[in-house]
């Protein structure tokens, strides 16, 4: 038996998530019967009725959790197949059933609200209640969701399991493209811009740190989330900052490829794909203390308190001081555990989950 996808976070998202989707459907091939998009089976021609039918579909989840009068006309989806939900929002306008598949990312929109926009925790805490009570099978993109996961929802579902998101191809081929007003030397960090992220508070370190003044610069590059206007300003106030929002494909690999030296100092992360890009070009890494960064870069990170500015601008230093023999030693390390993120392995997973979670029904 075949098995159905909801991808209807393609509508509205290209992070990781949206990446992530993308290769999973790509190798489930013939294993998947069609795609949701909302309640659409294709996804939109142009860019209008994208926008449209992604609006269509926030619309429905939303009166779903907040307003159910308005759709109690319209019935839940359910497919005469098993449906593999790529983002456990979408459960909410599904009759979910235990041989569902649902891919989670993290619980933060339950446990850090206040790094998401007003709302976002009632439709997460919606979908996690259907998840809870009707036990599908499970997959986290890390061990660290994974507990976190259990530890508000409980065990006993369909099975658990922890598949890693496998490295991007975009970031390995293809030329770069120099970032106008870049120089060398600089340390780099990637990522939604915002509270979560934390890039305020660094933007503060690397003034605390004074490597401004010694020809340093600090590249910043993303798009916005909630708290992005006090990074903004504060890059603007801050020599040596360099903060020009969302970059393409082409100037990360650039940046990428001329940094110094990587920084993650986020308060809350899924799994942190921009780490294993740093660790592919050869960059030594500072990342937060005692989180999901640390078990996705291995022992070969620098870590700091991302609460503290000293901590902070103690681990930029570092970076900027590394000799070039402790840069040779962090990078081998690093490297051997970036076997965990090898592509095919983990997309053969995907097919091995599916094919046995299809069997079993």
């Amino acid at each position: 038996m075949p098995i159905d996808v909801d991808f209807s976070l393609a509508l509205n998202e290209r992070t990781g998530k949206f990446f992530l989707g993308k290769d999973i459907i790509s190798t489930l091939g013939n294993r998947i019967s069609r795609i949701h998009y909302g309640r659409f089976y294709g996804f939109p021609h142009n860019d209008f009725m994208r926008r449209v039918v992604g609006r269509l579909t926030h619309q429905e989840t939303i009166a779903r959790v907040y307003k159910p009068w308005a759709v109690s006309l319209v019935p839940a989806l359910r497919d005469p197949r098993p449906t593999l939900h790529l983002d456990p929002l979408s459960v909410v306008r599904h009759r979910l059933e235990a041989r569902d598949i649902v891919l989670c990312h993290d619980v933060g929109p339950i446990t850090h609200p206040q790094y998401f926009a007003p709302g976002v925790k009632g439709l997460y805490a919606q979908a996690y209640e259907q998840i809870e009570r009707v036990k599908p099978h499970m997959v986290f993109v890390s061990k660290t969701s994974q507990r976190e996961f259990h530890r508000l929802y409980g065990k006993n579902y369909s099975s658990s399991n922890v598949i890693y998101i496998p490295t991007r191809l975009e970031m390995k081929t293809g030329e770069g493209q120099r970032l106008q007003g870049v120089e060398p030397p600089f340390l780099l960090t990637v990522g939604s811009i915002g509270d979560r992220k934390n890039q305020a508070r660094c933007i503060e370190a690397f003034s605390a740190s004074k490597l401004a003044g010694n020809g340093w610069r600090y590249v910043i590059v993303g798009g916005r989330e909630p708290g992005a206007d006090t990074a903004f300003e504060l890059a603007r106030h801050t020599p040596g900052v360099v903060l020009p929002g969302y970059s393409t494909d082409d100037e990360l690999r650039w940046l990428y490829a001329n940094a110094s030296g990587f920084v993650l100092m986020s308060l809350l992360e899924g799994f942190g794909m921009p780490v294993v890009e740093a660790i592919e070009h050869y960059l030594p890494c500072l990342v937060s203390r005692s989180s999901i960064l640390t078990e996705i870069g291995g022992d070969a990170m620098l870590s700091a308190d991302p609460l503290n500015l000293e901590s902070i601008a103690s681990g930029m230093k570092s970076l900027a001081e590394m000799t070039d023999e402790e840069r040779l030693v962090r990078n081998a390390h690093a490297r051997a555990h970036l076997q965990n993120f090898t592509r095919e392995p983990i997309l053969n997973r995907w097919r091995e989950l599916v094919e046995r979670c299809v069997l079993a029904v």
